[in-house]
């Protein structure tokens, strides 16, 4: 057992807290100072969904020289990744050295065989308790689902400094002792959803207001003159079993010339231009006369006239007084909040969902992340340079983010290819490229002469044009039975991930051997596994999934008659450890183009198996073969080794500072040359 399997931390609310408790525990905590003069100093930086293959092309254009540079005098190769090649599983597998099987990390979901129920599959919680709905008398837990023991921790307890900058999978942090860690993706908003975005508006139909499908709230204004009163909704109460969410009041004033709009929310006040961001704004949900849980959040003013429309981010715990442990220390975020000011500490970073369900336009998304991009450098270079540290990781989600979002104005083939908008944004995958190239100059320009400086991606990127509803796929060959198979289907949100949906309740369980959940896994229906499990362990299981395979690996485009599906994997011949029991009976990898359909990720079962992907998320990667979607290495150093994978760079790290490795690992350290000066 590593030591991941041993850590989870009490808060107030398992995603919302009681901000004292977090702080005081992780304060408490022992923070043995590193002893070790920083002479031998690793940098490593992430930049999430890096495609070797588009990194190669505008090396050859002269377009990115910093990484040009890097490729002519130390290493740049392909960098071999996880089945399947999804952020959470691959970053895992960077941090801890390990395969699936090991980390326990198979997708963003997690199902449970009890009650065929998916969840959030980075953490694990557990509800407070409250005496008379005032007192606490018990408090939640909220424990990191990903095991194996992170190389930065174990440098860290080696008494090297360390700092991370935006880790995935580190929440709740992981203790580096003497050093500074905070966490990125896995970190929730104080409504304990991944980014809940807001959008008042005037003009919104009453039957429109409400839940989106991909993590909005949508708000109808109700005008009176110039004024609207509206509310904010934010953490769920946690001193009841009711499922009641702690709203405040926000009031917007559009001024007389209607160039503006006044914003006034929980005492403060601020008046925007039409089609600007506001700064900060800092709310105060109370929760009873003794709790109150904090957040922080900006809101852009869309328009004005003819209607009011304002777009509000997702409400991010606030650094300043945080409602969970963001940081390690529990202090560090608010000395960095005093520092720089206010900033983002939601996980899921960009407002990816805004963008897909169309409330902001792709100018606002990318003034957005640009920003957010640049906070995150100044305090990486302000650390290099101020803080030297002997292991620096930072890790960088926009340059996923965009060619989530962008990938469709490159692809004329795209259903969401738009002329226009390729002319305006076409080159904004270039240009994150261009963004990211430009860190690595700085970086370089601050790290210690003679280090080591190692730049990964987690996975590659393809296009996203069409959808496969796998549950459909089942029903129409009989692995899935319907109670009713005329029942219109029920239209599923992203809310229902978090607990308050009910997913598959048409499927008959008594005569289903099979069904899907996630980003690109079946799950056979067990017996004795899952609740009402048909299928027996052992060989009638082994020859299901062999038909099963069989018959999707023949499955084709009706409109082509080219297959969709390049591999289907089978848990056990991909993974080993002592996870792999949690890992799904069968893993799909599309080609390039496909993926599994939203429809499937939230649980339903739509009438077509293959359908348009209609969404401006428009490139992806989460259900693609690894072979040919694989991460971008450079290395400041020869590398020798001929096919370096992910779950080497822990590994390495490690034998570089001569650390012994804490568990065993599945990589392999390279073999590097000395440090370019």
């Amino acid at each position: 057992m590593g030591l991941r399997d041993q850590k989870g931390f009490s808060v107030a609310n398992a995603f919302l807290g009681l901000a004292l408790v977090a702080i005081a525990l992780a304060t408490l905590a022992c923070q043995r100072k590193a002893t070790r003069p920083v002479t031998n100093q690793v940098v490593v930086l992430g930049f999430d969904g890096m495609s070797p293959v588009l990194a190669e092309k505008w090396m050859q254009e002269g377009k990115l020289p910093n990484l040009e540079r890097l490729a002519q005098s130390g290493t740049f190769t392909k960098l071999n990744t996880t089945n399947p090649p999804e952020s959470p599983v691959a970053w895992a597998a960077f941090a801890t050295g390990l395969n699936p099987g090991g980390t326990g990390i198979y997708d963003f979901l997690a199902r449970d065989p009890k009650t065929y129920l998916p969840r959030i599959a980075l953490v694990a919680k557990q509800k407070p308790k409250f005496l008379f709905g005032l007192i606490p008398i018990r408090g939640p837990k909220v424990t990191n689902e990903r095991h194996g023991t992170p190389f930065y921790e174990a440098v860290a307890d080696s008494g090297y400094k360390t700092t991370v900058l935006r880790m995935p999978l580190e929440f709740p942090p992981s203790p580096v002792p003497g050093g500074k860690l905070m966490a990125g993706l896995g970190v929730p908003d104080i409504r304990g959803t991944w980014g809940t975005f807001f959008y008042f508006a005037s003009n919104l139909a009453p039957e429109q207001a409400g839940n989106t499908e991909f993590g909005g709230k949508l708000v109808r204004l109700e005008m009176n003159g110039r004024e609207a009163i509206s509310e904010i909704s934010g953490p769920v109460d946690p001193t009841t079993d009711e499922y009641k969410r702690i709203s405040i009041p926000v009031d917007f004033q559009v001024s007389p010339d209607g160039n503006s709009v006044k914003i006034q929310l929980d005492g403060q006040t601020e008046t925007v231009a039409s089609g600007h961001w506001s700064n900060w704004f800092n709310e105060k949900f109370p929760i009873n006369m003794f709790l109150s849980v904090r957040s922080i959040s900006r809101f852009y003013i869309l328009e004005t006239s003819p209607d009011l429309r304002i777009y509000m981010s997702p409400l991010n715990i606030d650094p300043k007084a945080p409602a969970l442990p963001v940081t390690y220390p529990a202090n560090w975020d608010k000395q960095l909040a005093q520092k720089w000011g206010d900033f983002k500490t939601l996980g899921w970073w960009h407002d990816t969902w805004a963008l897909n369900e169309e409330r902001i336009d792709e100018g606002v998304f990318l003034q957005d992340t640009y920003r957010t991009m640049d906070a995150h450098t100044k305090m990486l270079l302000d650390q290099l340079h101020n803080h030297p540290p002997s292991l620096m990781v930072a890790v960088y989600t926009s340059t996923d983010s965009i060619q989530h979002m962008f990938w469709r104005l490159t692809d004329p083939s795209s259903p969401r290819y738009d002329a226009a908008l390729a002319q305006k944004y076409g080159d904004a995958i270039l240009q994150v490229y261009q963004a990211a190239d430009k860190v690595v100059g700085e970086v370089e320009k601050n790290m210690k002469p003679g280090a080591t400086l190692i730049i990964v991606s987690d996975h590659g990127f393809h296009a996203f044009n069409y959808g496969f509803n796998t549950n459909t796929w089942l029903v129409k060959n009989g692995y899935m039975v319907l109670k009713n198979p005329e029942a219109q289907e029920k239209q599923y949100t992203l809310d229902s991930l978090y607990g308050h949906g009910n997913f598959f309740p048409n499927v008959d369980w008594s005569k289903t051997k099979a069904y899907a959940l996630g980003l690109g896994q079946i799950y056979l229906n067990i017996y004795g596994r899952e609740r009402y499990g048909i299928i027996e362990p052992g060989q009638q299981a082994h020859q299901l999934e062999e038909e099963i395979r069989s018959k999707l690996l023949a499955y084709r485009d009706p409109r082509t008659n080219k297959p969709v599906l390049e591999d289907v994997a089978l848990g056990d011949e991909i993974d080993h450890g002592p996870y792999v029991n949690e890992a799904p009976d069968l893993q799909l990898n599309f080609y390039p183009g496909y993926r599994t359909s939203w429809e499937t990720s939230l649980g339903a079962i739509p009438a077509e198996i293959l359908v348009p992907n209609t969404r401006k998320w428009s490139g992806d990667h989460c259900a693609s073969d690894p072979k040919d979607t694989q991460a971008t290495l450079f290395v400041n150093r020869k590398l020798d080794s001929s096919n370096p994978s992910i779950m080497d760079v822990a590994p390495t790290v490690l034998n570089i500072f001569g650390v012994k490795p804490p568990d065993e690992f599945d990589g392999k350290p390279w073999t590097l040359s000395p440090a370019s000066q």
